[in-house]
């Protein structure tokens, strides 16, 4: 027998298994190709009502038609979000299950969750699709009229200044904290009253129960119109056309531009295929002029970014709320 069979292999054999080694990645491809086969499941860290999960229910709406398949959005608060993005990164990386990826689950995570049993960087991030302004409010019958009436009796007895706080890793939190560093007192001497979502935010501010809350323009819109609440400002750089004779923090001496945007992520490891198959339809969604509108009816606007430019926009934003939580 020649030195060429002792393998068991020819030298034509092993020519053939060389040209045929391409297609081994075939059917990972073709799986790609098909993908979406069935159901996809996006988490949000954060009760119902807010605009990041009013902005996930818009965008699964539209992925449905275009995709033909279920788009479940899926509501997980608490834990400072940790317990749904535990999730997501426990989960098949296949773009099955996804995260609607709000500030709270994202840049923000690291600075309030100490000891976090994971790294915000590990995850898939695809693309930013949509933000939205907050704004301060109060009881109709509070006795703060402008941002500086609450500055200054916040400055004045901070033990009995009460506010809503989403635990910490929301947006409402950080421009409470950067209200605070910008009027002048300590916001560790204060009350917060912690809630689940931005809905209870409203629910609480409309029932007197707090002495101010942040929230997004789709939490508010209806409880102002009923006057169960009453806006004070709006954190922003520019008014919103929305409310346009409601002045904002920067106009008021305390220049908070803070948007809280709402991007999806996948796990760690997501195939770049995938990635690249949400990014073409999303970049589609937010030019879809039914899309837009259905944005502006909770006070917000498109704001796409890819996934390379999402994920330093997350990393960046996320060093920045590190110092102010110091």
């Amino acid at each position: 027998m020649s030195t060429q069979r002792r393998s068991g292999f020819t030298r034509r054999d092993i020519l053939k298994l060389g040209a045929s080694a391409p297609l081994a990645g075939l059917p990972a491809f073709a799986r790609a190709q098909e993908y979406p086969a069935r159901a996809i499941d996006i988490l949000y860290g954060f009760g119902p009502g807010s605009s990041g999960d009013l902005t996930c229910r818009i965008a699964a709406g539209w992925l449905r038609k275009k995709w033909n398949v279920p788009i479940n959005v899926i509501n997980k608060p608490g834990g400072n979000t940790v317990p749904a993005v535990l999730d997501l990164y426990n989960a098949a990386p296949d773009g099955y299950t996804l995260l609607g990826d709000p500030p709270g689950s994202s840049s923000m995570l690291g600075a309030v969750v100490k000891n976090l049993p994971l790294k915000v960087a590990d995850r898939t991030f695809i693309a930013m699709i949509a933000q939205n302004n907050l704004m301060f409010v109060v009881h109709p019958s509070s006795p703060y009229k402008t941002l500086k009436d609450v500055a200054e009796d916040a400055k004045r007895d901070p033990q009995s200044f009460t506010w809503a706080s989403q635990g910490g890793a929301a947006t409402a939190d950080y421009i409470m904290r950067k209200f605070a560093r910008l009027a002048g007192f300590d916001i560790k001497q204060t009350k917060p009253v912690t809630v689940r979502s931005q809905t209870e935010i409203t629910t609480m501010a409309a029932g007197n129960q707090i002495k101010v809350g942040v929230v997004v323009i789709a939490a508010a819109q209806a409880a102002i119109q009923g006057n169960l609440i009453r806006p004070l400002a709006l954190s922003a750089a520019a008014r919103s056309p929305n409310l346009p004779t409601l002045p904002t923090t920067a106009e008021l001496g305390f220049p908070i531009d803070l948007p809280v945007w709402t991007g999806i992520s996948g796990p760690p490891k997501l195939p770049a295929a995938i990635v690249a198959k949400w990014n073409a339809a999303l970049q589609e969604m937010v030019r879809d002029p039914e899309v837009v509108a259905q944005l502006a009816k909770i006070g917000s606007v498109p704001r796409y970014l890819n996934a390379a430019d999402f994920r330093q926009y997350v990393l960046r934003e996320a060093a920045e709320v590190e110092e102010l939580y110091r």
